[in-house]
């Protein structure tokens, strides 16, 4: 196997070999590089100090400092170099209370969650791989470096790192790893909902996000979602959608749809809301609820209303949710008709046009406007001015005498 480093990342590491330091690129980039796969950051373990690392290059960021990182840039190529470490007890399941620089490799290397993060490369020494991450490649697995209990221990979120690298990779929990997630499975609470919700998303952005089952496998949903005691299996048929690729609101739609039979938007709203997702995550999610709940009954009338009410692109996501209510050959062909997806037309008459035909003012008017909308989720062809201006006057006679204005 040949691995060739961007030129400016071996740069980095001649400099600090030059300088006398040994440097060595470290984890998930010799992960992806091993397995064919362009590395999106790109990490540096060292012998050097911090202080050393940032009297060799003129551009540095002091982004970790108490536990060694500092982050260059070199040469248009920004990196993470981090002096040889070990971890010294952990804080709250989640941080090292003290860390000590080393004068080893293999032991900065034994502090790392995985054996597949846990490999150098070096373009003269090649790759040094004390642990086996290199079978564990080929054998497809996720296994804790050294006791998978004491690993989890020391940081809770690993547990949940372990689920996503499956989901991201395709590979399988090492037994021995997966047994300690399941033992150990109350410390997620220990993390903060915020780091719980970034690998959640990535997990559901992932090739494999059917594996969001494992974490009530293993329980970690008793606090993630302990209002949902088990994974709804309808929700598995509809994880291989091509919908909103890195977002996750097509995904916790389905989820909570089949999950609630009742009051489903208000207890999405809740969760999302405890999990820190931002505004337009838990309205997106309302809405795809709402829809989905309406496309139960795709009638060309109920198509036309999600599309103006929540937009095609969640209308299009509700009818592939709803649509699990139905047989084998129902969900095959779950498909909408092209033109009944088509973006809803904009009303032939406007709030203006009414107020100079003397129909309305107000709040009368956007009621009116709401009503003629209706009236094209029903039939389309309404929609010329003469016609909804006929439609405008009646409606506008019905508000006033049932007094629906207050």
């Amino acid at each position: 196997m040949r691995i060739i480093l961007p030129k400016k990342v071996s740069s980095i590491i001649s400099v600090l070999n030059q300088a006398g330091f040994s440097a060595h690129a470290v984890g998930g980039c010799v992960r992806d590089l091993i397995m064919g796969k362009e590395p999106h950051d790109w990490d540096i373990t060292t012998s050097a100090r911090p202080e050393q690392v940032k009297a060799l290059f003129e551009v540095t960021l002091d982004t970790g400092l108490k536990h060694g990182t500092v982050t260059v840039n070199h040469e248009g190529q920004w990196c993470e170099i981090t002096t040889w470490r070990t971890d010294l007890g952990y804080i709250n399941h989640r941080h090292p209370e003290q860390v000590r620089f080393t004068d080893s490799l293999e032991a900065d290397l034994a502090r790392r969650d995985f054996t597949i993060n846990a490999m150098a490369f070096h373009p003269d020494e090649g790759i040094i791989d004390p642990f086996g991450g290199m079978d564990d490649i080929r054998s497809r697995l996720i296994r804790s470096v050294g006791d998978p209990m004491k690993r989890f221990g020391e940081d809770a979120l690993r547990m949940l790192r372990a689920i996503r690298f499956s989901a991201q990779l395709g590979f399988e929990i090492e037994s021995r790893t997966y047994q300690a997630i399941r033992m150990l499975h109350a410390d997620i609470a220990y993390i903060s909902f915020e780091r719980i919700r970034s690998e959640l998303d990535k997990i559901m952005a992932s090739a494999h996000p059917e594996r969001l089952g494992l974490i009530w496998d293993t329980r970690l949903s008793d606090h993630i979602f302990p209002s949902i005691p088990a994974l709804p299996e309808p929700f598995l048929r509809t994880c291989h959608e091509p919908f909103a690729p890195g977002t996750p609101v097509y995904f916790l739609g389905s989820l909570f749809y089949w999950a609630f039979a009742q009051d489903r938007t208000e207890q999405a709203a809740r969760i999302l809301w405890r999990l820190k997702y931002d505004n337009r995550t838990i309205s997106d999610t309302r809405n795809l609820l709402l829809a989905a709940e309406l496309m139960k009954a795709p009638t060309p009338r109920n198509i036309r209303l999600a599309c103006r009410l929540y937009g095609k692109k969640i209308a299009e996501m509700a009818a592939k949710i709803s649509a699990q209510h139905g047989d084998t050959a129902n969900r095959e062909n779950c498909g909408l008709d092209p033109l009944l997806m088509a973006d809803p037309q904009p009303l032939a008459i406007t709030g203006a046009d009414l107020i100079r035909s003397g129909i309305g003012e107000g709040r009368e008017i956007g009621a009116i406007l709401s009503l003629l909308n209706l009236c094209l989720c029903e039939n389309p062809r309404l929609n010329t001015r003469e016609t909804l201006l006929l439609l405008s006057g009646a409606f506008h006679k019905k508000l006033l005498e049932n007094n629906l204005l207050g």
